[in-house]
């Protein structure tokens, strides 16, 4: 078995599995719904859905935020206008504008709150001078700026807010005293540090707000009683405490506030997850796991606030949830 977040490096790429090209975007199957059917959107769970396998190509899922089981999408963003093919990273802003990262080809969508169906997006931040590559991990500070993971290059770029076309990032963090390899997720704590999962650097390092260029992190979460292996979904609870999915094994992490070094876990999750890549926690602070890859059927799990149970509180998944590779996920 070869687990999504694997396979793009020891498994040969999902490139190569997809073919040469994804495939187009395809018309949403759903009904059009407006801003007020459906759930509202800050009311949403919503899912990145990577492309499938047989040149399926990815979308935006919105979920009621009690979604259970083999339930129906209450709202999709799918179609050739969408210019979707290849989704990774999603995350919304205060404005509940909707974004989305393209892993090929490399670009950034922006979409109007409560859009829905085959829709344009309202900005796209894509080109030579956007120093894009396979972008994935996406996060928004309380400005709007932009910070994104880029894998390919081992580099994070930020954009402003109103960043749109062939826009150049007003700040980079890439070079070998970072410590990125590979990053994936990408998070924010209140004071705007920047929380990185280098899945192939099995660590997370953390950045100050103001640092740029070839820096030294902060912090570093590394070495084996940390027990992170291949981490790719990152978040932070209002109290600090840092959640690391680790796609392989199967697990989240959970550190203390502040935890830097060769530290153990406080916490872990690990009822019903399997290859999981994302997490997002919501208000009261439930954690939300995007899980599959090529082999197995993808599902989302939903597991409640300090919660030590064998079993998911629920999870999304069938077929009519239409899910195929779901990388990023967000909740408002």
């Amino acid at each position: 078995m070869c687990a999504a977040a694997t396979a793009l490096a020891a498994c040969g790429g999902l490139q190569s599995a997809l073919g040469p090209n994804p495939a187009p975007a395809r018309a949403s199957s759903l009904p059009l719904r407006d801003a007020k059917s459906g759930c509202p959107d800050a009311h949403c769970i919503i899912v990145g859905n990577g492309p499938g396998f047989y040149n399926s190509p990815g979308d935006l899922l919105f979920f009621a935020e009690d979604a259970n089981k083999n339930a129906r999408p209450v709202g999709e963003i799918a179609g050739p206008k969408t210019q979707l093919t290849f989704v990774t990273g999603v995350a919304m802003d205060v404005q509940n504008e909707l974004y989305a990262t393209n892993w090929h080809p490399d670009s950034i969508m922006v979409y109007a709150a409560g859009a829905r169906g085959n829709v344009a997006p309202v900005r796209t931040i894509a080109g030579s001078a956007t120093k894009l590559r396979e972008p994935d991990g996406i996060a928004l500070d309380a400005s709007g700026n932009l910070y994104i993971a880029n894998q390919k290059s081992s580099r994070i770029t930020v954009y402003t807010a109103d960043a749109n076309g062939n826009a150049a990032p007003v700040r980079e963090i890439g070079g070998k005293k970072t410590g990125l390899h590979y990053p994936w997720g990408v998070a924010l704590d209140s004071d705007s540090n920047l929380y990185v999962a280098n899945r192939l650097g099995n660590s997370v390092t953390v950045y100050a707000s103001s640092q740029k260029g070839n820096a030294t992190p902060m912090r570093t979460i590394a070495g084996s009683d940390t027990k992170l292996t291949n981490p790719t979904g990152i978040a932070l609870d209002s109290s600090g405490y840092l959640y690391v999915v680790n796609s392989e094994p199967s697990v989240v992490l959970i550190y203390a506030p502040g935890a830097s070094g060769d530290v153990s876990p406080v916490r872990s999750l690990t009822a019903y997850l399997y290859s999981p890549l994302g997490i997002a926690l919501d208000s009261a602070g439930r954690a939300y796991v995007s899980n599959g890859d090529a082999d197995d059927p993808p599902f989302v799990t939903i597991e409640e606030a300090g919660s030590k149970r064998k079993l998911a509180v629920r999870t999304i998944e069938g077929t009519k949830t239409m899910l195929q590779i779901p990388f990023g996920i967000t909740v408002r």
